[in-house]
């Protein structure tokens, strides 16, 4: 069997799937690699490499002080490189499968109160900063942050309100379609109209949301994103809360259910969804009083 070192592998694993997945998830995994895998395996021959060693470095990420999940999306990067290696004919064993992590809750903790998650759909409605405030009601529709950054006009259509995410710029993988709001109707009209305005064309092109300074995709929103919170006095959440939000209030107080919801967060299965649901604690203090009151 040839000699393949792991740089090699990985530079080809990069280059069969730079079109199927989004420009995000493939800087995120060639920098995980960059900064966690290169200097320690990337000169070894892929054969040579075994459970042990894969153990031992994933023992010693966590004992840097790396969260298990951050340390499951590292292996999992190589456990898939690994895979594609047996695809390609390079090797017959993937080690990465028999490597181990500590038990791990990943489930979206949002402990926030009834009062809290209104304010913050109200901060985000009333927020005076017009562009911002657009990307971060856009959202509150269930989007993922790359996905509005990444918006082109191409796939926007007034005419029938629906915008679309296609596979290569969403987690799922699949080309969604969604209903616009009517709000959400009316300030894309706005960017849309002066779009062709500094274009001088009828049909814009391009980004939908840009850095007004770079003319390029913004990179960073967490100093506006503090600006909002500070303009309701709202305690530090991340952006990415915003999709928990929608799950947690739009479960737990609007009562819509959770099939729409996973389909609102572009989940391909309710499973996932659940992740984002945070119980009322009062819940089984109130199941269980009607139950005691009951007899």
């Amino acid at each position: 069997m040839q000699i393949i070192t792991l740089n090699e592998l990985f530079k080809e694993y990069i280059e069969l799937i730079e079109l199927l997945q989004s420009i995000h998830t493939i800087d995120t995994k060639k920098g995980y690699y960059r900064k966690h895998i290169k200097d320690r395996f990337g000169n070894c021959d892929i054969n040579a490499l075994k459970y042990k060693d894969f153990q031992l470095w994933v023992n010693e990420l966590l004992k840097s002080g790396l969260k298990p999940k951050t340390v499951k999306n590292i292996k999992d990067i190589l456990q898939v490189v690994y895979k594609m290696a047996i695809k390609l004919g390079y090797t017959t064993y993937n080690p990465l499968l028999d490597v181990e992590l500590p038990k791990f809750d990943n489930k979206r903790h949002f402990n926030y109160s009834l009062e809290f998650q209104q304010t913050l759909i109200r901060a985000i409605k009333e927020f005076n900063e017009p562009i911002y405030k657009d990307i971060f009601l856009f959202l509150l529709h269930g989007r993922r942050l790359n996905e509005v950054l990444s918006l082109d006009w191409e796939m926007i259509d007034l005419n029938n309100m629906i915008y679309y995410i296609p596979a290569k710029i969403n987690k799922a993988k699949q080309n969604m379609a969604y209903k616009m709001s009517s709000e959400l109707y009316d300030r894309l009209s706005i960017h849309y109209q002066k779009a062709c305005v500094s274009q001088k064309t009828v049909v814009p092109k391009g980004k939908v949301f840009f850095n007004p300074k770079t003319g390029k995709k913004f990179v960073d929103l967490r100093k506006p994103w503090k600006r909002l919170l500070d303009s309701k006095n709202l305690p530090h959440t991340r952006i990415h809360d915003i999709r928990h939000l929608i799950g947690t209030y739009s479960i737990n107080h609007l009562e819509i259910p959770i099939e729409k919801v996973s389909h609102t967060l572009g989940h391909t299965s309710i499973e996932v969804t659940q992740k984002y649901i945070t119980a009322n604690p009062e819940t089984a203090k109130e199941v269980f009083e009607n139950l005691f009151n009951s007899v």
